[in-house]
């Protein structure tokens, strides 16, 4: 079962998969790891400030609509990733 997913979701959860991303790289080849993470928590708190989490979660629905976002965060950011 498909779960529709917001337009403007996507682009949240891009952005925060994208810092934690860069948070990770920044901590294994000692980058500076602080503003790597302030960068991932400005993300974080965007998308968790999305309208559509508490909509899910008082249908029950927030475990359904995470997993669905976060993989189509991934698959947008590997096939960007990849056509680069």
């Amino acid at each position: 079962m498909a779960v529709d997913l917001p337009a403007d979701l996507l682009p949240l959860h891009v952005a925060a998969l994208r810092a934690d991303r860069a948070m990770t790289t920044a901590r294994e080849q000692g980058g500076d790891v602080d503003a790597a993470r302030e960068a991932y928590v400005q993300a974080a708190l965007a998308l968790r400030a999305h309208p559509v989490w508490e909509q899910a979660r008082q249908a029950g629905e927030y475990h359904k609509l995470w997993q669905a976002s976060i993989d189509a965060a991934r698959e947008a950011l590997d096939s960007e990733l990849a056509a680069a």
